[in-house]
C-alpha cells in the first residue's frame, strides 16, 4: 500500500482544524469553570440565605417573648399607623390615598408619609392639609432601582415604605399606596380580626380598578403571589422586622410578594378577611399617557 503525503493545502486545513479543536477545547474548559463558579456562588447564595433566615426566626421569637409585644393585642384604643410612600402623584396622594385614610371608622390612627425623593409640591401640599394627624418626611435621593421599567416596577419605593414602617408610632401599621384608597371600615375591621385569633398579619381583597378591563376581586387563604396586596393588610408592629428588598428585582417578583413570602417561611401568623377592603389602582396602566 502507498501513502501520499497530504497536499500543501490539505496540511493547512488539518491544522486549521486542529486549532478549531482546541479552541472549543479550552471553551468548554473555561464554561466548566464558570458553571463551577456559578454553583459555588448559588450554594454560598442559597447558605447565607438560610442563614438569614434562620436568624430572622430566632429575632421573630424573642420579639413574641418580649413584654411590648402583647400590648398591640390589649390595649383598648391602640393606634394604628397607616404609611405611604410617595414620589411624584401628588394628585391621588391628597385626592384619593390620605382622604380615605382619615376618613377611617377606627379613628385612633396617624397618617405617615414619605417622599421618595419627592418634589417640593408634595410637602406644600400636604401643609395645605393642616391635619396634626398627618406626618411628612421626604428622603433626600430617590431609591437606587434597576434600569430595566419592569424591574423598577417591582422595587419602585423600597427605601420609603421601610422608612414609613420605621417612623410608624403606631401598636399597627398599614401599608398605602399613594394612588389607592382604603374602604372606610379597612382599620376597624382587620383590627378586629387580628386581636380575636392574635394574628400578627390580618388581610382582605382589593378591588383592581383598571381604566379599560373589567373589576376584579384579588385576594386569597394563604397569601399567593398576585393575589394578596399589603394595601388590604394590617399589621403588627412587630412585624417592622421584614423590611422591603431591592434584590427583589433581581428575582423578578415584587416587592411586596417578596415580603409576604419571607414572612410566611419565618413562620408570621396570618388570618384573612373575605371581604374588599382597598380600591387598588395598578399605577402602570393608570398612568400610560400621562
Amino acid at each position: 500500500m502507498t501513502f501520499r503525503r497530504p497536499s500543501r493545502g490539505a496540511r493547512s486545513e488539518l491544522i486549521q482544524i486542529r486549532e478549531a479543536i482546541a479552541g472549543v477545547a479550552s471553551r468548554v474548559d473555561e464554561i466548566a469553570g464558570l458553571l463551577a463558579q456559578l454553583r459555588a456562588d448559588t450554594m454560598a447564595g442559597l447558605s447565607a440565605s438560610v442563614e438569614h433566615e434562620t436568624d430572622t426566626r430566632r429575632r421573630l421569637r424573642a420579639l413574641r417573648r418580649a413584654a411590648p409585644y402583647e400590648a398591640p393585642f390589649t390595649k383598648a384604643d391602640p393606634l394604628v399607623s397607616i404609611c405611604i410612600p410617595t414620589y411624584e402623584n401628588v394628585t391621588d396622594l391628597v385626592n384619593r390615598a390620605i382622604p380615605s385614610a382619615l376618613g377611617q371608622e377606627y379613628e385612633h390612627i396617624e397618617v405617615v408619609v414619605v417622599g421618595d425623593g419627592a418634589p417640593p409640591e408634595t410637602a406644600t401640599a400636604l401643609e395645605r392639609l393642616r391635619d396634626p394627624r398627618v406626618r411628612y418626611e421626604n428622603l433626600p435621593q430617590r431609591g437606587f432601582y434597576p434600569e430595566d421599567d419592569t424591574q423598577r416596577w417591582y422595587v419602585a419605593g423600597t427605601p420609603a415604605f421601610n422608612r414609613a414602617i420605621e417612623l410608624a408610632r403606631g401598636d399597627w401599621f398599614a401599608i398605602l399606596n399613594d394612588d389607592d384608597a382604603l374602604r372606610p371600615h379597612h382599620v376597624r375591621r382587620l383590627l378586629e380580626e387580628a386581636r380575636e385569633t392574635r394574628a400578627e398579619v390580618a388581610y382582605g381583597n382589593l378591588l383592581r380598578l383598571a381604566p379599560v378591563e373589567p373589576e376584579q376581586i384579588l385576594g386569597a387563604f394563604p397569601p399567593a403571589p398576585y393575589a394578596f396586596g399589603w394595601q388590604a393588610a394590617l399589621q403588627h408592629r412587630a412585624m417592622r422586622l421584614f423590611e422591603y428588598e431591592l434584590v427583589a428585582a433581581v428575582f423578578s417578583e415584587p416587592g411586596d410578594w417578596n415580603r409576604a413570602r419571607r414572612m410566611l417561611r419565618a413562620g408570621v401568623r396570618f388570618t384573612y378577611v373575605d371581604e374588599i377592603l382597598t380600591d387598588y389602582y395598578p399605577g402602570r396602566l393608570w398612568t400610560v399617557g400621562r
